[in-house]
């Protein structure tokens, strides 16, 4: 099983789980391999490019193989299964897809697939009989309907939904990496984490701020605060918590604030008091600002290559009214 941080998976138990329940019933040893600065290079630079979004299939997978095959010699297998269905995936399962990766991986021969296999010339473990050819299928394209046919006649009740693919592939988080590698070439692990929750905008060239759309969401925001980032929160009326990453001053300071207000439960109040702190430590102060404009909003947030850095008395329907600090 390989782990990634762009897994998408909701089901209980994380991404993992099928795996685990799956070699649990079967009685199977299960190996998990976790991808993390590695695969982080893969998507930064893919050697064969990327998808409709920012998923890069073909080097994800020859990644995969590799690690794979080191693992097989490790353990002294002889060859690798998988459920590879030729056509069904757009990029890496048509037939030069599959035989790039194969070739990359150094592992011409001894991948079978059982569910498309008719559809290739006979692997090794084919042609060696350590498996019957004969009772190999010939599955092909984007229906999964075959599948679930066999599903059904061999009692499979419990399997993961056909649609959908990691978070690169999803257009919307493909928009939030595309920011981060443009602004932050050298991000990490836990700049990524931060692009899977709550709504993204660039305030500067350096500064990013993410804000809650849930309370479980200010939760997660919190927890990833980093030293040098700041937290915003309302303090008298229901709210967002914000994180403010990068490089900012009192301007965007004030902008981030009127941001945090626009998603408050104002209930008609023209003005809101939003805390502000480093880190997890207490507020170090606080701003009475009215919520930013829904026009000037919609020119900040990610996705739209419009960078504009407004000062808080620029911003339409926006700014700063008071500061107190120190308390």
């Amino acid at each position: 099983n390989f782990s990634t941080i762009f897994c998408r998976c909701n089901r209980k138990g994380g991404c993992g789980s099928e795996a685990y329940r799956v070699t649990r019933e079967l009685g199977l040893p299960l190996k998990v391999i976790t991808l993390t600065d590695e695969y982080l290079e893969v998507v930064k630079r893919p050697k064969h490019g990327y998808g409709q979004g920012l998923n890069p299939c073909l080097d994800c997978r020859i990644l995969m193989f590799k690690k794979a095959k080191a693992h097989m010699l490790q353990i002294g297998a002889s060859f690798l299964v998988t459920g590879e269905v030729l056509g069904q995936r757009p990029m890496s399962q048509h037939r030069r897809a599959i035989q790039l990766i194969e070739r990359e991986s150094d592992l011409e021969g001894f991948i079978l697939r059982p569910l498309s296999a008719k559809h290739f010339s006979p692997s090794i473990p084919e042609r060696e009989g350590w498996v019957d050819r004969e009772k190999l299928l010939d599955l092909t394209g984007r229906s999964r309907k075959p599948q679930m046919k066999l599903a059904d006649e061999l009692q499979i009740w419990e399997y993961p939904c056909s649609s959908g693919g990691c978070l690169l592939t999803d257009l919307s988080f493909a928009a939030r990496m595309r920011d981060l590698m443009e602004f932050k070439p050298g991000f990490g692990l836990h700049d990524v984490r931060l692009l899977k929750v709550g709504r993204h905008f660039r305030l500067a060239d350096r500064a990013r701020l993410v804000v809650g759309r849930s309370q479980g969401e200010n939760e997660i925001i919190h927890s990833l605060a980093e030293e040098g980032d700041l937290l915003l929160r309302a303090e008298e009326v229901v709210g967002p918590t914000s994180l403010l990453r990068g490089m900012y001053d009192e301007g965007l300071i004030a902008l981030a604030a009127s941001i945090t207000a626009r998603y408050s439960d104002m209930d008609g109040m023209p003005t809101v008091k939003i805390g502000f702190g480093k880190g997890n430590g207490p507020f170090q102060g606080s701003l009475v600002v009215r919520p930013i404009a829904h026009e000037s909003l919609d020119a900040l947030r990610i996705g739209d290559r419009r960078i504009v850095k407004p000062t808080p008395e620029g911003l339409k329907g926006g700014g700063i009214l008071a500061i107190q600090t120190g308390g």
